[in-house]
């Protein structure tokens, strides 16, 4: 009976007008929404390898160690194949980084900085297609699923006969819920081939399980709305009242949730801007230097001043004096670098916790849950940005080693006193001594630097299982929306008035 139910529904939904409406918007949809993000996959490929070789050629013409430490490695963000569905954070953050050894990274200007319309108007990638486009289309099939029915008069109709109605709702469910797959897995298809073959999107093995994992996200995103909609068509007994609360519902899911839980989250848990931490990092920075030059002066008046005689008594006062500044520098440098990691631990700990807390609000929303499962499979999510941002810090302590074994120093100048004699008098043999001080910064010749031992910054990857297994508690909490609805609709079905 229930086979018979479903294709019966089935059929009658592919053959309605509403089905090919459905069927070719979807198509439009999926197909572009692929194209564009095929597209603009192999337009930050083609920057990663330009970055990369910029990066090289940079490296390779530098002409000294001090030199290499000055102006720092840049490092690029090779782009993940599958941001062709879901972009994610690849366009509001930086691809790239200039790592010095003595400063943070620096982040270059992200992809959205050249094109601000994105900014207000937003990208169109599979994600959002599915997020937005499909789940109206869900609604359409399902806010009269019930409802239509009962006005209609063939809900009472058929349950004059001995149908049973868990059976008769089933079926139904089961051939609206293949009508709605029809309209969208052969779209979806086509979207991959357009990626595959016609931009030559390499998949691995991994990245093909991946995409596995992303249409089974979608399609639980999917089966829970359509579960709402079943539920809202059996709570009312007119289709146009189902219809306008699932369009307020919807609106909830997509829209209302997402957008205010940052907002919830930062009165809950307030975190500092950016703006402030690039202040305080100004503070610390200033005050190191103030304590620098408290040092060249205390050491100038402590043995700047002695006379000498010969190049050996200057050699060994500047070599009192090399040993005072950087016994300084070395203090005043720890000082400062322990009040930057403690600025630089507190700040991400904070918007970590507001993050992490706006993401907790946000899955309250099915279409949020389904986003983020989508985007953490795709690799393209922001756990996966701060984590490439961890290795780019721990790769500046290795670029810091490699130069330190160099014999480059850090953090301070270094100060000269150079003694001038001037003889005078009619024939006499005492002289006038003057004493001058220069300041300046480490210099070694320039020299073709030895870089076979230069580190590589290596990103770590995560594993498919890593990322599932960072996706499970989105594709629970899908698969809780979609069990509870259904036996909620089962339910009210069983007592549904159908006079």
């Amino acid at each position: 009976m229930i086979k018979i139910l479903a294709m019966k529904e089935l059929l009658d939904q592919l053959s309605s007008p509403k089905f090919v409406f459905l069927f070719a918007v979807s198509t439009v949809l999926v197909v572009f929404s692929m194209y564009t993000g095929s597209s603009a996959y192999v337009g930050a490929r083609a920057e990663y390898q330009a970055t990369q070789a910029l990066s090289r050629s940079e490296i390779e013409n530098r002409r000294s160690y001090d030199e290499l430490s000055q102006y720092g490695v840049k490092v690029a963000r090779a782009p993940a194949p599958l941001s062709a569905v879901a972009g994610g954070v690849g366009s509001a953050l930086g691809r790239s980084a200039r790592v010095r050894p003595d400063a943070q990274p620096e982040m270059a200007p992200p992809p959205i900085a050249d094109t601000p319309v994105l900014a207000v108007l937003g990208e169109l990638d599979f994600n959002v297609v599915a997020r937005v486009f499909l789940s109206l289309f869900v609604i359409l099939l399902t806010y009269n699923a019930v409802a239509g029915e009962k006005e209609g008069g063939t809900l009472k109709a058929v349950l004059a006969n001995p149908v049973p109605r868990t059976q008769l709702l089933l079926g139904k469910a089961l051939g609206l819920f293949g009508t709605l797959l029809a309209a969208v897995v052969v779209p979806a298809i086509l979207g991959v081939l357009v990626m595959k073959v016609g931009f030559g999107v390499a998949l691995s093995g991994s990245a093909w399980l991946r995409l596995l994992g992303i249409a089974a996200s979608c399609g639980l995103y999917l089966l829970a709305i359509f579960a709402v909609g079943l539920l809202v068509s059996t709570l009312t007994t007119r289709s146009s009242v189902a219809l306008l609360v699932l369009l307020l519902v919807w609106v909830a899911f997509v829209e209302v949730i997402p957008k205010a839980s940052p907002m919830l989250a930062g009165q809950l848990r307030p975190a500092p801007s950016f703006a402030t931490l690039q202040s305080e990092r100004d503070r610390i920075q200033a005050d190191f230097q103030q304590g620098m030059f408290r040092t060249f002066s205390r050491t100038f008046a402590a043995v700047g001043t002695t006379n000498v005689n010969t190049p050996e008594e200057q050699e060994a006062r500047q070599h009192v004096i090399d040993s005072l500044v950087n016994r300084g520098r070395d203090s005043l440098s720890q000082e400062r670098d322990a009040k930057l990691q403690r600025l630089e631990e507190g700040y991400r700990n904070q918007q970590d916790a507001m993050t992490n807390l706006s993401l907790v609000f946000a899955r309250l929303s099915p279409a949020e849950a389904m986003s983020h499962a989508v985007e953490v499979l795709a690799g393209t999510d922001f756990d996966t940005h701060r984590a490439w941002r961890d290795d780019l810090v721990a790769y500046r302590r290795e670029l810091e080693a490699y130069l330190k074994s160099k014999g480059v120093q850090f953090g301070g100048f270094r100060i000269a006193i150079r003694t001038q004699s001037s003889q005078g008098g009619r024939g006499a043999s005492a002289g006038h001594q003057s004493n001058s001080i220069t300041f300046g910064g480490p210099s070694s010749a320039d020299t073709r630097l030895d870089l076979s031992t230069l580190p590589r910054f290596s990103p770590q990857t995560e594993s498919f299982l890593g990322s599932l297994g960072r996706a499970a508690p989105d594709l629970l909490i899908l698969g809780l929306w979609a069990t509870v609805a259904l036996l909620l609709a089962f339910a009210k079905f069983l007592k549904y008035d159908v006079r």
